[in-house]
């Protein structure tokens, strides 16, 4: 994540949490289905308020011309992907080649980003890409992006797993939850089980040092051997990826286990409790890199509700887009960070994309995204 450099030893999320914003309280009112139209709505003014098809990028603010940071710029390119996934529009599949192009454009050697987490995320995406558009460069960049993080960044200190930043301090579960289902995904699209091999051993490292074994995520170890044993929900949601690509490939039921407690506990320990719906909501945990956290969670829940067959937790996502649908602001549909609560001005293009996927991936009964090299 480019968005914040933080000092050593000093996670970007531990810093998210001091910097969550909460919206004014307002009165709700109950929530409605999110209908397919709705769904296409959202999209369309996400487009519309951020997306520059001069440049091919996604602005980082609802003014001005600044881009949308590294990392962020990949959330919300699965956020087009989320559309197509649901939509099959060729005006979203068009859109999937044009952000990739902005992108290498503007940040055509990737190994110069010092954060593995930001390069992670970008080769998820593009095993996303590959699985919708069977283009070759995306595969070939997934691959080259995945081997350079983990062959220059995985070692055996504190017992495995791969290191946050290249100056080799913390560990953290941002990137290693998504090494994990980048490596699953790899395995898949290149048929080469060293990756599957990889992935179980990223995750079982994750699973014995980040997490507490009963739902919670925790964010990282750093230096001193000491865990960073707070929880975010895109650790959550990502470790959930990780556990359902696994529970695919192996047939593992405990990868299902840990991924039906990560939900759970979750649901259980990081919403709130809408006042209008009674229903439970994902907290805001404000803007900056920490706006597309929750949008990375629901992606990941559509893997646990649709491939795993887990629908028991099918309407408390829907719910979650419904809620954010509802409290959008009425002049250009864009939804913020609080979805339980009136839309604020002033909404970061990564914070808008996040709560557009919540409405995106659940708006209609949601298509199995099989095969699995695809959220």
């Amino acid at each position: 994540m480019a968005l914040l450099r933080f000092p050593k030893n000093k996670s970007r999320a531990a810093l998210c949490l001091l910097a969550a914003s909460v919206s004014p309280l307002l009165p709700a009112t109950s929530a409605k289905a999110v209908t397919a139209a709705e769904a296409d709505l959202a999209f369309a003014s996400l487009n519309k308020v951020y997306w520059d098809a001069t440049t091919k990028f996604f602005k980082k603010e609802e003014t001005g011309t600044g881009k949308a940071d590294f990392w962020l710029e990949a959330q919300l390119w699965d956020t087009v992907m989320d559309q197509y996934d649901r939509s099959g529009n060729a005006e979203a599949k068009n859109q999937i080649g044009d952000v990739y192009d902005g992108f290498i454009k503007e940040y055509p050697d990737w190994t110069k980003n010092k954060y593995n987490d930001d390069i992670m995320w970008w080769s998820i995406a593009c095993g996303r890409a590959y699985g919708i558009t069977k283009d070759d460069r995306y595969l070939k960049k997934s691959k080259s992006s995945f081997d350079f993080v983990y062959d220059k960044f995985a070692d055996t200190t504190f017992g495995g797993g791969v290191y946050w930043t290249s100056d080799k301090t913390s560990k953290n579960s941002c990137i290693n939850c998504p090494a994990a289902i980048a490596a699953v995904r790899l395995s898949i699209l290149l048929k080469d089980p060293a990756y599957l091999e990889k992935a179980k051993a990223i995750y079982a490292w994750q699973k014995k040092t980040l997490t507490d074994g009963k739902g919670k995520v925790f964010d990282a170890i750093h230096p001193d051997g000491k865990v960073a044993n707070f929880s975010l929900t895109y650790n959550q949601g990502t470790y959930i990826g990780a556990a359902v690509l696994l529970y695919q490939q192996t047939k593992d039921k405990a990868y299902l286990d840990d991924a039906v407690r990560t939900a759970q506990w979750t649901k259980d320990n990081l919403c709130v409790t809408d006042r209008a719906t009674n229903e439970r909501i994902l907290k805001s945990e404000g803007q900056g890199d920490a706006g597309a956290f929750k949008g990375i969670f629901i992606r990941y829940m559509k893997l646990l509700i649709v491939d795993a067959g887990r629908t028991e937790f099918l309407p408390w996502m829907k719910a979650n887009g419904d809620v954010a649908w509802r409290d959008r602001r009425p002049a250009d549909n864009i939804m913020g960070m609080d979805w339980a609560n009136a839309t604020p001005a002033k909404i970061q293009s990564q914070t808008a994309g996040s709560a557009a996927t919540a409405v995106i991936v659940f708006a209609d009964p949601p298509k199995p995204a099989t095969p699995a090299t695809r959220p």
